[in-house]
Parts: C-alpha cells; structure tokens; sequence
C-alpha cells in the first residue's frame, strides 16, 4: 500500500530504535550489527527466510532474550536492562504466532483480564476499598466493548474465546494488548493460518490502529498482503537487515 507514499520518516517521531544489535547462539552469530527504527504511527513488515533472525530480534526488543551487544530504545529509552515484564508494562506488547488466551472464558473476559493494575489483584482491596473495586469493573468492562469494536469483533463478546476462529484468536490477542495501554504491537505472522476473508479482516483492524496512532512492526511471509499494509518493509538475510522504504 505504501501508506505514507514519499513521506520522510526522519521527519517522524521514532517509537522504536534498534542500535548494532548482535546476537550469537554456541558461536553461531543469528543477528549482526541490525540497526532500524519504527516511527510512530506506521506499520513496518519485517520479511526473511526461516532461520534469519526475525523471532531473536522480536525476543530482544521485548525483553525475552538480551543481545550480545547493541541497544533497544523505545521512546529514546534504552531497554537494554529491563525485563519482559517491565518492557510490556512500558508499552510493547507482542501477538504470538499461536494466540496466547484463556479459551474457556469469554471474549470480554479475556480483555478484561488483560488489563493491567487491576485494584482487584489484591485480595485486602475487596475488604478495604469495595466501592472503587466496582468502579473499576464496569470501567474495564466500558473499554472492553470499546476495544471489540476496534477490532472487528464487536457481538461476540459473550463467545468462548475457544469457540472463535485461529483468525479471530489473533484479534482478540491484539486487543488484550490494546486493553494494557500497548502502543507498540509486535506481531508475530498476523495472516498465517487464517483464511482470506480474514486476512482482509485483520489488514483491516491493523490500518485502524495504525491511523489510532499505534505502531505496529510484524513479521510475515505472506509479503503480497503485509506488503499492501506496510508503510516499510525489511528484510532478514542471515541476520543482517536490509531496509526498503515502499
């Protein structure tokens, strides 16, 4: 699609920056030297061949892995020490290739479940302070419809999340994050597995976040598809990235 046509992305607020990222594996060197950054409110496809790197580096930037040498910053903050945990808390949030659910609850539970700071986490809340527990239930419950609609799956909220389909499983994923405040949505093969009315259905809420001003990075082999959604797209060859502005 080329979203931005021929807009100078060094004009563009950066959400993410990548410095000389290296990783080696038994002497095995999987990333070398990647260098690349995500500007705000773009969709970036990451492309290459099983093998070249493209799950490390999505392991390094959020905190599952950490590199040899290099540097992760998000927002001009290095991540390099954080964990998984804290890199989520600060806004990246990560779509597994199979969705991570809780398929015997229902689709509003699940995104209600996901955000995070819940006052309800703490057992002495419900003693000490019941009112604001309420409160913030039906808050959570409000945005939770609010986020099923931004992803295309508004009335079905009482479904098991079990019940959808793999394609819809994603889309759930992609709203848990939505409901944790993610401004950053990491995707790991968004298409894969998934018909095509419901590739068309995912592009779909993926341009509408972007246009939210999310920033969205996935990793793809259907290039056509992510291609027609991308406002960027690089490629993996033996851990060495390659950049092509489209």
């Amino acid at each position: 699609m080329g979203c931005l046509g021929n807009t100078n992305f060094s004009d563009m607020e950066t959400t993410l920056e990548t410095r000389q990222l290296s990783k080696s594996f038994n002497g095995l060197k999987v990333l070398e030297n990647v260098s690349f950054s995500l500007p705000k409110g773009t969709i970036t496809a990451i492309f290459g061949e099983n093998g070249s790197g493209k799950t490390t580096l999505f392991h390094i930037i959020s905190g599952f892995l950490k590199a040899d040498s290099g540097q992760v910053l998000l927002k001009g903050t290095d991540l390099s020490s954080n964990s998984s945990v804290d890199i989520s808390r600060l806004g990246v949030g990560r779509v597994w290739q199979t969705p991570r659910i809780c398929k015997n609850l229902s689709l509003l539970d699940n995104l209600i479940l996901a955000s995070k700071n819940h006052p309800g986490e703490s057992v002495a809340n419900y003693f000490i302070n019941p009112r604001r527990i309420r409160k913030e239930e039906l808050m959570r419950k409000e945005r939770a419809k609010i986020v099923t609609e931004e992803i295309g799956l508004a009335g079905m909220e009482l479904k098991a999340a079990g019940s959808l389909s793999f394609g819809q499983q994603k889309l759930l994923s992609t709203g848990m994050l939505l409901m944790n405040d993610c401004e950053l949505l990491l995707m790991d093969e968004p298409f894969a597995g998934v018909n095509g009315l419901m590739i068309d259905q995912i592009s779909k809420v993926l341009i509408h976040l972007k246009a939210q001003g999310n920033t969205i990075c996935i990793i793809e082999h259907n290039r056509a598809k992510a291609r027609f959604i991308s406002d960027n797209t690089l490629t993996l060859v033996k851990g060495v990235m390659e950049q092509k502005i489209n």
